[in-house]
């Protein structure tokens, strides 16, 4: 039968069947969560110009994300360092299109990367189809400066984004 991508690699601990449907419970164990940008937007360094950035709850692929809103100028990229982040063993995010009107009208791409003691570590292109894209990359435990860089091509491309570090 069908299943969600959040269930690969997982094994059901329960499953039932309801009238020719196929119940099944998956548990998985919750991460721990170091740092989540999110709540560090208060420190962050904006250099390159363009909108932003701002926290706020958007539409993203028809459903709500609060996240970290930034519109860069036309081949400008913007470069967000959020310093002396608590790092894990991993960095994981999520990075979408904003405004479903604004993704009706331009349909160019935007792109996130995520640079850490400057090297990219991670790379994202949402397009407007994608909804809320995952990005992740391992990390060494510690304190380090993490940096987004948010580009596109295209006018008014609301690039939305939210990334924790996790255990």
């Amino acid at each position: 039968g069908a299943r969600h991508a959040d269930t690969d690699g997982l094994d059901p601990v329960s499953s039932e069947d309801h009238g020719g449907v196929r119940v099944r419970r998956y548990e998985r164990t919750p991460v721990t969560v170091l740092s989540d940008v999110r709540a560090r937007i208060g420190t962050v360094q904006a250099t390159g110009g363009g909108r932003g950035p701002s926290l706020e709850l958007v539409e993203v692929g028809f459903a709500p994300h609060r996240c970290i809103l930034i519109v860069p100028n036309p081949g400008k990229p913007v470069r967000l360092t959020f310093p002396q982040v608590q790092l894990g063993s991993e960095l994981v995010g999520y990075v979408g299109l904003a405004d479903v009107f604004t993704r009706r009208d331009i349909r160019a791409p935007g792109k996130l990367e995520v640079e850490i003691g400057g090297t990219i570590m991670a790379t994202a292109t949402p397009g407007v189809d994608d909804g809320w894209v995952r990005f992740q990359t391992a990390t060494t435990p510690g304190t380090a400066d993490v940096t987004f860089i948010a580009s596109a091509e295209a006018p008014n491309r609301q690039l939305c984004f939210a990334a924790e570090a996790r255990q």
